[in-house]
């Protein structure tokens, strides 16, 4: 049986902590792209069908509760594989390189300190971008990394 959810909090804010004390519920994995989606069809992990649908201009987010009859599920985004990118010095010239180079290739970013963060499709990737940083590749430390990917609220940027 297919149900219709509505969001009722965060499990990452004291409020969706406590909607959640002492009660069972279940798990609904779903990548980041379909968390863009405001309608989608879902299955948690407990075979429950669910469907998504959501306000024009509205999202989920990684943690959000949802909520039909008494029951709740919460969303858990899928990890996947990022490069990350560690500037080792504090050059202008390189900070602007990295993100024109990053840029041109359309992905979102996330900023952490020195850190540039952004998804790829396949872990071959990691040797193009290597290639397109070749200039600076001794002031920066690159790597792939697998994890929860949040890109920077303030980049508004869809992947080409």
């Amino acid at each position: 049986m297919q149900r219709s959810v509505s969001i009722v909090g965060n499990i990452f804010t004291e409020n969706g902590s406590q909607i959640l004390k002492e009660k069972i519920f279940e798990k609904l994995q779903i990548s980041r792209n379909d968390l863009e989606k405001n309608r989608l069809r879902k299955t948690t992990d407990k075979g429950t069908d669910v469907s998504i649908i959501l306000e024009h201009g509205s999202k989920l987010h990684h943690g959000d509760i949802l909520s039909h009859d008494e029951s709740f599920i919460v969303v858990y985004q899928t990890p996947e594989k990022v490069i990350t990118v560690k500037i080792k010095d504090d050059s202008f010239e390189l900070t602007v390189l990295l993100g024109h180079i990053i840029g041109n290739r359309h992905r979102p970013i996330s900023l952490e300190g020195r850190t540039v963060t952004f998804p790829i499709q396949a872990e071959s990737e990691l040797e193009i971008f290597q290639r397109l940083f070749s200039p600076m590749i001794g002031k920066i430390e690159i790597g792939i990394e697998e994890k929860i990917y949040l890109p920077d609220e303030r980049m508004n940027v869809h992947e080409h």
